[in-house]
């Protein structure tokens, strides 16, 4: 069965959008998944997290995923996927180079622009049982292009104003993608992370974000945690560094509501159905 593939994406930055790429990809590794993530962020933190900057750097624009949008030979799947040093756990690297295709008006981007992603995830699905794309921090061609070549989306964000700004944006672009080019498209739901029960605001927030979406928000929140930051610098993903540890709980539980939405999908023809719809 080719991979289930999601991209995790918010216009808002800093609401743990690649640690939930990393982590996650680590977790579902760990536990014996074929894991492939994409780093279509121009910022490459996701890269910088698994061989760091020095790394990153040095690798040409044709090496990284900018190679799958320049105007010269496409480079084959297997030229572009990199293995970490963790079993099962690869990724294609990211690059600055993306920032010059990463124009702000992607439906008007030539169609094989926006398609370039899907047909490398079309070439690569079988060799994976999970693709995660990690988007840049706004809604230009890396966005719209990881969007048409994916089958979910999940959101994170954080329970917090600016946290949850611009959830409308999203929605917007989601149905736009739907309309335009890829109508299977399933939002999975919204992640709230770096949450924190014992703080007030945090607690306010989430109860309005599961009044105003409903079963859309996901279960699982992702606490804020020193261990990721640890995690971070030493190269690791959470259940590397501290398997035993609530975060690696935390993305354990994430990685296992994401498989039981999923298959809810699967089973059901109205993607709404099969989330439920809002109170």
């Amino acid at each position: 069965m080719p991979a289930a593939t999601i991209c995790f994406l918010n216009q808002k930055g800093g609401v743990g959008k690649t640690s939930s790429v990393y982590h996650l990809g680590g977790t579902l590794a760990r536990d014996g998944a074929r894991v492939l993530c994409l780093d279509m962020d121009p910022q490459a933190s996701l890269t910088q997290g698994f061989f760091g900057p020095d790394a990153m750097r040095a690798r040409p624009a044709h090496e990284t995923i900018a190679g799958l949008f320049g105007d010269g030979i496409i480079p084959a799947a297997e030229d572009l996927i990199v293995p970490t040093a963790f079993d099962r756990l690869a990724i294609v690297p990211g690059s600055v180079h993306l920032t010059r295709h990463n124009i702000p008006e992607p439906w008007d981007a030539p169609d094989d622009q926006q398609r370039a992603l899907a047909e490398f995830v079309a070439e690569a699905a079988d060799r994976f049982d999970w693709i995660l794309i990690d988007c840049p921090p706004n809604l230009h061609l890396c966005a719209w292009a990881s969007l048409a070549a994916s089958d979910h989306i999940v959101v994170p964000l954080q329970a917090e104003d600016f946290g949850s700004q611009g959830v409308a944006a999203i929605l917007d672009c989601i149905d736009a993608m739907r309309t335009e080019v890829n109508p299977a498209l399933n939002l999975l739901g919204f992640l709230i992370t770096m949450f924190s029960s014992r703080t007030a605001i945090h607690r306010a927030y989430e109860s309005m974000l599961r009044e105003l979406y409903g079963s859309d928000v996901l279960e699982t929140t992702i606490p804020h945690a020193i261990d990721f930051k640890e995690a971070i610098a030493q190269r690791k993903p959470v259940p590397y560094s501290k398997p035993r540890g609530a975060s690696a709980k935390a993305l354990k539980a994430l990685a296992e509501e994401l498989k039981l939405r999923m298959s809810y999908t699967v089973q059901n023809a109205d993607p709404g159905e099969a989330r439920g719809e809002a109170a």
